[in-house]
């Protein structure tokens, strides 16, 4: 297949790219930098300030921050050249750099594949990572083949760099998210049918025929003329007519697929594991068959009103504990985030799930209790995957019973729980009213005590009374990440990750409190997951890597910061590290380099040594039984719920500058539906963002996301009852009387909302102001950005010298500039504390813009903080 000319290529469409502010990383061809201009877009010097990123190498240092620290999609060139060839802007997942991919590292060749299976075997191993062609040269790794035939097939048995399997390895890959064992997928193990035999020799045709020799002495041009498309992405396609004197492992230039990667705002769903009829004689791919991606975002579904009474419901769950047949977990799906985030998307007290836990951790000093740890010596042909063969090799475990059908909508029926250590960690104690609530929304009940009758803990230690109790009546305990696991999933799943499980020491304390580490090879949410247990276990947390880490935690031994760790002698171990210590094997702290820790690319990563929760796990070797009573009863019934996007249009029609922008926060996402479809019937609209809100209605003031940047830029604060009168008098109504007003926090922050809405009004809080925010910084730096813009306020996206900040600050027509940290970065703040410069947590951000004050003396860290 011959390459396409550049005079072929299609023109750019005027103002493709005008939305687009690109920073370009490493050396990108020019053509890529033209073709962005030709369509209007905007080149800017620093990464901070563009919304999209354009690299090669996934590695350089550039690119991590970008993605780490300011949260920027990075693509490859091949995103531009398909925008183009498409006439519109692509999405920016599968086109990321970065390794650490089910598929990175592999160049795989098709071969005597249909076209529509091409078409999807490319999909796949190219979004999640790696490279496909035709060709099968020196840069191939893998060669995918349905059948032990052909002379790709033959040429490549005679090359031991070259694994061949059949297409089934990659739906399997996919679905275990880790590559599986090439051996195991050799075409030779499949046992043809006499017709399919047949019939596969009569379309051998279809199959370009090569020279036995498979020599070097065909020419480049003649490879190349056999090359798929060469614009960068484009799918390979074979060519009609037959190829001759295709080169064998050409060192020539391959124009192959661009790998792609997952966004970092969504999470492939699990592909199905092959049923019978897959694994037939001839195997190949279902046709249509494509990876799906699944939101992150769920709303919260209204209590089930088929059983009123909770009461009620648990009166009709079986006693017995039968087993009828073991529920196979076949496949983990990782979680996603906390529950406060998962299950409510209105605003809550707490931003993230980490940034709480760094409180609780800091607040609480309970001192943490030696345990008798589990021998960890572990037997097995391949210590890649000891966890996962002990996994499967033990008693099965269960969640219901497999032989009921649960509705995904009451995917909890027949749990009944009791939460332990949570309550006295909320700082907002209408938080466990929404855990509650979200528990009973999906079909369970929550008892105030552990009572005879529960059937679940959720609790975040080992090391307390009820936990001891619980465990003693074979109650099943988990934690808070578990339930989130299971709200994605929709169904109750046994735990199978170590955070799933209580840590073996009092909430509080902090085993890794002399360690900072930082991650490397984990991608979305393992990372995600790495970082709180990080946090569960009192270590400091870094995005980066500098000499400071004490600890590399890395999926595989590779990579620049790998490198950087070996070259600065810091220890490079795996995940299974930070879960023993989590799971109660403190000799892990003195054992970092124990071999059990330095073995990497394990089949689960994040997978708990079984060893140590074996007694955790007794619980769910009985499946949950639920009468069928109940079940048949909840089949007739059909719950609905009212989506936002599937609301109504406006029934009026406002002039633009009468129409309230408005945006909700402090409610459930229940009843902000409902709150929206007044709106629309007054003929107002959902605000698209802070920036474009007029009305912020809130119930009392909240330190949410929302609060915090409407406050810089609303006209209005009120309250529900402003919309609720609206709605009677069938228009919007002045909102003098309804401003809100909370008592109670004016005099916990010293403030008056309505005095700062004042000085908001006049000029921005920080207009004219530079902030340079250190990376680890809680809340995240996206957030502390939208805060500080909405302000007035500006990003700094490198860190300033001593020099340019004096500069700033004693000439006073350049912008000040202010150094925001936390404890965890303290380190790089090493010049400024030599220096007597302040730096300021991030409570100088968030009550400044509350209060509408600049308030210097309240918020530096002392240099007693850091140890110089």
């Amino acid at each position: 297949m011959s390459e396409i000319p550049r005079s072929e290529e299609p023109a750019v469409t005027p103002d493709l790219f005008k939305e687009v502010k690109f920073f370009a990383v490493g050396d990108i061809d020019q053509q890529v930098i033209q073709l962005l201009k030709a369509g209007k877009a905007k080149e800017v010097s620093y990464n901070a300030l563009a919304t999209h990123i354009i690299a090669e190498d996934g590695d350089n240092p550039e690119v991590g921050e970008a993605r780490e620290v300011f949260d920027l999609p990075v693509v490859k060139p091949s995103w531009v050249f398909l925008s183009v060839r498409c006439g519109q802007l692509l999405p920016v997942a599968g086109f990321s750099p970065e390794g650490g991919q089910v598929f990175s590292g592999v160049t795989a060749c098709l071969s005597r594949v249909s076209a529509e299976d091409r078409k999807t075997l490319w999909a796949l191993i190219t979004f999640y990572g790696g490279d496909c062609q035709l060709k099968l040269n020196k840069a191939c790794t893998h060669l995918i083949v349905p059948e032990p035939q052909g002379e790709k097939y033959n040429c490549a048995l005679n090359r031991s760099s070259i694994k061949v399997v059949t297409p089934d390895w990659v739906e399997d890959s996919v679905t275990a998210k880790s590559r599986k064992d090439e051996c195991t997928y050799h075409p030779r193990l499949i046992v043809l049918e006499e017709e399919e035999e047949e019939e596969d020799l009569a379309g051998n045709n279809e199959e370009p025929e090569m020279d036995d020799k498979c020599s070097a002495r065909s020419s480049p041009a003649s490879s190349r003329a056999a090359s798929p498309l060469s614009i960068p992405g484009s799918p390979p396609k074979r060519s009609g007519e037959k190829a001759t004197g295709e080169i064998m492992f050409d060192d020539s230039s391959d124009s192959s697929p661009e790998k792609q990667e997952r966004n970092l705002n969504w999470t492939p769903a699990e592909i199905p594991p092959p049923t019978a009829a897959a694994a037939s004689a001839k195997r190949r791919l279902a046709h249509g068959k494509e990876s799906a991606l699944i939101n992150l975002c769920a709303n919260v579904p209204p209590v089930p009103s088929s059983v009123s009474n909770p009461e009620a419901r648990a009166g009709l769950v079986a006693p017995g504990q039968g087993a009828q047949g073991p529920e196979m977990v076949t496949a983990w799906s990782p979680a996603v985030r906390t529950l406060r985030n998962i299950t409510n998307n209105a605003d809550i007290q707490q931003i993230s799930r980490p940034s709480n836990v760094a409180q609780i951790l800091q607040s609480l000093s309970a001192p943490t209790k030696n345990l008798e740890t589990t021998n960890q010596n572990q037997q097995g042909p391949d210590p890649r995957h000891s966890s996962a063969v002990l996994f499967t090799q033990q008693l099965p475990i269960f969640g219901h019973d497999p032989g009921l059908e649960i509705p995904e909508e009451s995917f909890l029926l027949g749990c009944v729980f009791a939460i332990a250590d949570y309550p006295e960690q909320m700082s907002d104690k209408q938080l466990l009213a929404t855990w509650k609530k979200i528990i009973q929304a999906h079909g369970g009940i929550v008892d105030p005590t552990l009572t005879n009758r529960c059937t679940h803990l959720l609790c975040e230690s080992q090391v307390s009374n009820m936990y001891t109790q619980a465990l003693r009546e074979g109650k099943r305990c988990i934690t808070a990440h578990w339930l989130n696991t299971i709200l994605k999933k929709k169904k109750m799943i046994p735990p199978h990750r170590g955070l799933h499980f209580p840590v073996a020491f009092p909430p509080g304390g902090k085993p890794c409190s002399q360690h900072m580490i930082s991650v490397t090879g984990f991608m979305d949410n393992d990372r995600a997951d790495l970082k709180l247990m990080g946090y569960l276990a009192g270590a400091k947390y870094t995005g980066y890597l500098c000499r400071s880490n004490t600890v590399l935690i890395c999926k595989e031994p590779c990579g620049l910061k790998y490198e950087k760790a070996k070259e600065w002698r810091i220890p490079c171990v795996n995940a299974q590290w930070l879960c023993d210590i989590l799971l109660g094997n403190f000799d892990a702290l003195r054992q970092i380099q124990h071999s059990r820790y330095t073995v990497f690319n394990l089949q689960d990563p994040l997978a708990p040594n079984p060893q140590l929760v074996s007694n955790l796990l007794a619980a769910w070797r009985m499946p949950l039984k639920i009468s069928t009573e109940l079940l048949m009863f909840l089949t007739r019934q059909v719950v609905c719920l009212t989506r936002i996007e599937d609301l109504p249009p406006p029934s009026k029609k406002l002039p633009p500058e009468s129409t309230p922008a408005v945006l909700f926060t402090g409610f459930e996402p229940v009843q902000v539906q409902q709150y929206i479809k007044k709106l629309y019937v007054l003929g107002g609209e959902v605000a698209e963002s802070a920036q474009k809100c007029t009305h912020l209605v809130a119930n009392k003031v909240t330190r949410t996301v929302k609060f915090l940047t409407a406050i810089s830029t609303v006209n209005h604060i009120v309250t529900l009852e402003w919309l609720e009168e609206s709605f009677k008098s069938q228009k919007f109504i002045d909102e003098q009387n309804f401003v809100l007003r909370d008592a109670e926090a004016e005099v916990l922050f010293c403030f008056s909302l309505e005095e700062s809405l004042k000085r908001a009004q006049s000029a921005p809080l920080f207009k004219g102001k530079y902030f340079y925010i250190t990376p680890g910084i809680c809340p995240s730096l996206a957030t502390m950005k939208a805060i500080i813009e909405c302000a007035g306020g500006k990003l700094l996206s490198k860190q300033p010298s001593y020099r340019k900040i004096m500069e700033h600050k004693q000439n006073k027509s350049l912008s000040e500039i202010i150094l925001i940290s936390c404890e965890n970065d303290l380190h790089l703040c090493r010049d400024y504390f030599h220096r007597n410069i302040d730096v300021h947590n991030a409570e100088f951000v968030l009550t400044g813009v509350l209060t509408q004050t600049l308030d210097y003396e309240s918020y530096p860290f002392m240099c007693e903080h850091f140890q110089l």
